[in-house]
C-alpha cells in the first residue's frame, strides 16, 4: 500500500468540474473546524526543536521532526494532527459521551526500499503526548457501578462514603491514555494500545481498565467527510509541501475491554472492588464495545525527495521543519476543496 509520485502536489490540477460531480464536495469544512484548530493550537504542548507553528500549520505543535529517523524518507514524511471534539465509547454496558478534546498526535515517514505504507513515530515527549485529553464524566454514579449496598465490608465502606460525602466521592471520571505504539499504520486505520483510568477519591491512583501488559486495542477507522489540500505560500523554499485539512470520524465497533484493576483503598481488598465493578459495568467484555470520536485530522506533508524537479537528495523533515518556523498566524497558502472520492484516489484508498 505504499503511495508513489508526488500526490499532493498532482491532485492541486484536478479539474474543478470534476469536484462539481463528485459525491461529496466540501463546501464550508474548513471554515467548519477552523476554530477548532485554532485552540488546539493554543492548548496544546510545545513541539520540540521550534516555536509553535502557526496559521496552516498550527495543529502540528507536537510532530517528532528532529527525530533522525524523519529524514530518512526518500518518498514523504508527514506529520497528523487530529482533534476530536465530540463522540462516544461504550466499554461494557456504559457509554461515555465524549466532550473533551481528543488530541492525537504523530509523524510518520517511509524509509528507503519500503513496501508497506510507512512507519509511525510517537512526539518527542514520548508515548503520553500521542494522546493528550481531558477526563470526562462517567454517567453511571460510583454506587450504582459498585452495585450498593453491598455484602463486602470494603465495597459497603466505599458504598457509604460515597453516598454520604455525595458529590466527586460518587462521581467517576474515565480518563484515556496512551498504552504503547501505533502499529499497522495506513493512514486511514491503525492500530493503537490505550488504557482507561477511572478517577474517583476513593477508588485510588491505580484504577484503570486496561494496563500496560493488558490494555484495550483499538483499530480505528478514519471516515473523512470532505476537506481541503491547502499548500505552502512559499513553495520555492518549501516544495511540494502541503496540509491536507479535513473532517473526519474515527470509529471502531470491533475492540475487547478487559476488567478493572487497581481500584478501591489498595492491596488484596482492591479485589472485591474491581470484582464489584466488574460486575456493574459489564466487564470484561468481549464485543459490544464502541467508540465514534469527531472532528478535524490534519496531515503536513512533504514529498520533494521524490520530485525530480527539486535538487536532490532532498530532505523532507528538513523542508517541513523550516515551513514550521517560517510559518505566521495569518499564512495560509492556496486551498482547493476536494471531495471523498478526490482524497480516496490521492491516496489509492479504492472506492
Amino acid at each position: 500500500m505504499k503511495p508513489s509520485g508526488p500526490r499532493f502536489r498532482r491532485v492541486l490540477w484536478l479539474g474543478t468540474s470534476g469536484a462539481a460531480v463528485a459525491a461529496l464536495v466540501v463546501a464550508g469544512v474548513t471554515s467548519s473546524v477552523a476554530a477548532q484548530r485554532t485552540s488546539l493550537a493554543r492548548t496544546s504542548l510545545r513541539g520540540p526543536g521550534y516555536p509553535p507553528p502557526r496559521g496552516m500549520y498550527a495543529p502540528f505543535t507536537n510532530c517528532p521532526l528532529k527525530n533522525p529517523l524523519m529524514h530518512e524518507s526518500n518518498d514523504f514524511t508527514a506529520c497528523t494532527g487530529g482533534n476530536a471534539t465530540s463522540g462516544s465509547i461504550t466499554i461494557g454496558n456504559i457509554t461515555t459521551p465524549v466532550v473533551q478534546p481528543v488530541n492525537v498526535q504523530f509523524g510518520f515517514y517511509t524509509p528507503p526500499s519500503q513496501t508497506y505504507y510507512a512507519d509511525v513515530l510517537p512526539p518527542r515527549a514520548g508515548l503520553s503526548a500521542q494522546l493528550v485529553t481531558k477526563p470526562d464524566l462517567i454517567p453511571q454514579s460510583l454506587t450504582t457501578a459498585l452495585g450498593c449496598p453491598s455484602s463486602n465490608t470494603t465495597v459497603e465502606n466505599i458504598c457509604q462514603q460515597a453516598q454520604t460525602r455525595g458529590g466527586s466521592y460518587n462521581q467517576v471520571y474515565a480518563l484515556a491514555e496512551s498504552d504503547g505504539a501505533i502499529t499497522n499504520f495506513a493512514l486511514l486505520s491503525w492500530t493503537q494500545p490505550v488504557m482507561f483510568k477511572l478517577i474517583n477519591p476513593l477508588l485510588g491512583n491505580n484504577c484503570t481498565i486496561g494496563t500496560v501488559g493488558n490494555p484495550i486495542v483499538l483499530n480505528p477507522s478514519l471516515s473523512i467527510s470532505g476537506g481541503q489540500i491547502v499548500t505552502d505560500p512559499n513553495p520555492a523554499a518549501h516544495p511540494d509541501t502541503s496540509v491536507l485539512e479535513t473532517q473526519s470520524t474515527a470509529a471502531d465497533t470491533t475492540f475487547s475491554a478487559p476488567g478493572v484493576t487497581g481500584c478501591g483503598p489498595g492491596g488484596v481488598a482492591n479485589i472485591a472492588v474491581d470484582e464489584a465493578l466488574d460486575t456493574g459495568t459489564g466487564l470484561p467484555a468481549a464485543s459490544g464495545n464502541s467508540l465514534s470520536l469527531t472532528g478535524s485530522f490534519d496531515i503536513a506533508v512533504t514529498e520533494a525527495s521524490n520530485d525530480t524537479s527539486v535538487p536532490q537528495p532532498a530532505d523532507n523533515a528538513a523542508i517541513l521543519l523550516s515551513a514550521f518556523k517560517a510559518s505566521t498566524s495569518s499564512e495560509h497558502g492556496p486551498g482547493h476543496n476536494i471531495s471523498v472520492a478526490q482524497i480516496k484516489q490521492l491516496f489509492k484508498l479504492g472506492n
